[in-house]
């Protein structure tokens, strides 16, 4: 069975397939439109490429769900929230024209200084985990004036801040960079607070941050928005790294 659903977004009107017909979904894709494929538990061997979302019923269909299909199909970027001065979205290629090449710590941010591969994060990480790293646009002027967002957490050589990590916990972290001209305008905590309340119904009830010790600056956020401090590491005579958690529940 094939069904036809239409969308408007930001005032353009596009075409859904959906379909458990593998020719179906293929032939709506090759014409350029976005597709879902419907799972039938019962067939084996059933074939829903080039589908790259999959529903067992029409019931789990909504109009939030098929916008996140089209976009992925338009290379529309995802709108995460809206805070009172700031636009919280995915990057777009576009984006690395205004991106400052600042000094970040993290290997993240070794991501934002090529072109390419930001493309290759663009294509890749939002698709496949639906989070990441997010452009911060502020709203009055429709400037970039940072990034924040959700990753996966990487503590491969950190094993005091692992054993701290709870059992059967995927952990993400929280990541946050404001570039120097828009300082101390209250960006971070305003991003980190709506970044948050998105990611603890779409990512994960636990974030995670991890801060320097000596980065007073950024433990006072963290603490404000109700991170507390689990673990840290001991070094000798270099600067330790805090592990912070938050948690919604």
């Amino acid at each position: 069975m094939t069904w036809e659903q239409e969308l408007t977004i930001e005032g353009n009107v596009f075409q859904v397939t959906i379909s458990d017909d593998h020719e179906a979904l293929r032939s709506a894709f090759a014409e350029g439109r976005a597709v879902v494929g419907l799972w039938d538990r019962g067939r084996t061997n059933q074939n829903l490429a080039p589908a790259a979302y999959v529903v067992e019923s029409l019931g789990d269909l909504n109009d939030e769900f098929l916008e996140r299909v089209v976009r992925r199909n338009e290379g529309l970027p995802w709108n995460i929230a809206r805070t009172q001065r700031l636009t919280i979205r995915e990057f777009v290629p576009g984006d690395f024209a205004f991106l400052p090449h600042e000094p970040e710590a993290g290997a993240s941010g070794d991501i934002f200084l090529k072109e390419e591969s930001l493309k290759e994060y663009i294509r890749h990480q939002y698709r496949f985990y639906e989070y990441g790293i997010w452009a911060l646009i502020e709203r009055g002027s429709g400037k970039l004036v940072g990034k924040a967002g959700i990753s996966n957490l990487d503590l491969e050589g950190q094993d005091e801040l692992f054993h701290a990590i709870k059992n059967n916990d995927t952990p993400v972290e929280l990541g946050y960079h404001i570039f120097s001209p828009y300082r101390r305008n209250g960006y971070g905590k305003e991003a980190c607070s709506a970044i948050l309340s998105y990611a603890a119904s779409a990512v994960s009830e636990r974030i995670y941050a991890r801060i320097h010790e000596g980065n007073s600056g950024s433990r006072k956020l963290a603490e404000g928005l109700g991170f507390r401090l689990i673990a840290r590491t001991h070094s000798g005579s270099a600067p330790g790294l805090c592990l912070y958690e938050w948690n919604c529940s």
